[in-house]
């Protein structure tokens, strides 16, 4: 064993005791194509505000499928953009996503909490992918149900996934506290924003975090999330498809699409692309709805709201509203959120807005 980490971890531990060192948590978010971190102070009741925040790019092929490719690459980018925020903690709040994590709403018979306890893993065996046995398995009790029993909210990750990246972080010098879902962190901010228009139960809102490599589509009623399905449709398969029919590198084919030409202008070409790509989208979220609405009759969507680096996509929230018939917007969070403009710049509020709602929901876990 390496006597100088356990005498790191000792010294840690006895900080920690005796409440000494950095104070406060980060957020952090590792997607396909950046490491995202954030630091909130305040609360839902006296507001939050954003005291700092940093990205870092990752390069191509990082993260396959939540299997770590490029270590030491992503321990510099969290390292690094650690270090441009100008965070001191090393208390982290963790984003997990993708195919090995579950989110589902399940109706149980109720009980007390252990009675519950049991429910839920005799209930969520039937609903993930990966055995229960190894995995991690939280839930939060929503509230009654008509039926005279509970509604609860399940998490599930599979549990080498969650070593991993708890591995990961460690060795990035952070000390990981709370594992989310990146999906369920999304819904945290989309509560926070839209907190005055959730009130009538019989509303439902169709909301979706469109990323690089997939899209979250979750429907929200009644304080719950209803319903979820990962799309795995995002951004980058556009990015791929410049690529290929332009002959252009990754990078070279990401300028294209969010810039255009040297004129700020949108090629044909890619215009072509991108609407070969979001056509395809489009045919997944009606599958996607229209399975919804049969297996409920519920019908009363009100808004869709999205967010994620993809909701900037040319033509897409035009086509989303004749496709679902309803208003579509794209969720700011600075309209709840304030900002230290002394440490946050400009510049970075866009990309905040649009690219980083799941770090900024994982920070609302820490205050």
């Amino acid at each position: 064993m390496d006597s100088k980490k356990v005498i790191n971890d000792l010294i840690s531990q006895v900080k920690e005791v005796l409440k000494l060192g950095p104070s406060g948590y980060l957020g952090i978010d590792i997607g396909l194509s950046s490491v995202k971190v954030a630091q909130l102070e305040g609360s839902e009741d006296s507001g939050f505000k954003l005291i700092a925040y940093g990205s870092q790019p990752l390069p191509e092929g990082a993260i396959i499928e939540d299997d770590i490719q490029k270590e030491e690459e992503i321990i510099e980018a969290i390292k690094e953009a650690i270090k441009n925020a100008g965070i001191s903690s090393v208390n982290a709040v963790f984003g997990l996503a993708g195919p090995n994590t579950v989110a589902r709403k399940l109706q149980l018979a109720g009980g007390s909490e252990e009675e519950i306890e049991d429910q839920v893993s005799w209930e969520v065996e039937q609903y993930i992918p990966f055995s229960v046995e190894t995995s991690k398995v939280s839930f939060h009790i929503i509230g009654e149900n008509e039926g005279g029993g509970v509604d609860v909210i399940v998490a599930a990750a599979k549990g080498e996934v969650v070593e991993s990246y708890k591995e990961l972080l460690e060795k990035a010098d952070l000390k990981p506290k709370i594992f989310d879902l990146g999906l369920l962190a999304v819904v945290n901010v989309f509560e926070l924003v839209y907190a005055e228009k959730l009130e009538d139960p019989n509303e439902s809102w169709i909301l979706m975090d469109l990323g690089a490599q997939k899209t979250e589509f979750i429907i929200y009623k009644n304080n719950k999330v209803m319903f979820t399905k990962e799309i795995m449709i995002g951004g980058v398969i556009i990015t791929e498809e410049i690529q290929r029919q332009m002959g252009v590198n990754y990078y070279e084919a990401e300028d294209l699409k969010n810039h255009g030409d040297e004129n700020g202008n949108l090629p044909e070409e890619i215009l072509e692309i991108i609407d070969s790509v979001v056509e395809s989208f489009f045919a997944e979220i009606k599958k996607t709805v229209d399975f919804y609405i049969s297996s409920t009759s519920d019908e009363s969507f009100v808004e869709c709201v999205l967010t994620g680096g993809s909701s900037l996509i040319p033509g897409l929230t035009e086509g989303l509203e004749a496709l679902l018939g309803i208003s579509v917007s794209i969720m700011n969070p600075f309209e709840v959120i304030s900002f230290d403009e002394k440490k946050i710049k400009e510049e970075q509020l866009n990309e905040i807005a649009y690219r980083g709602a799941s770090v900024l929901g994982l920070a609302m876990r820490s205050t």
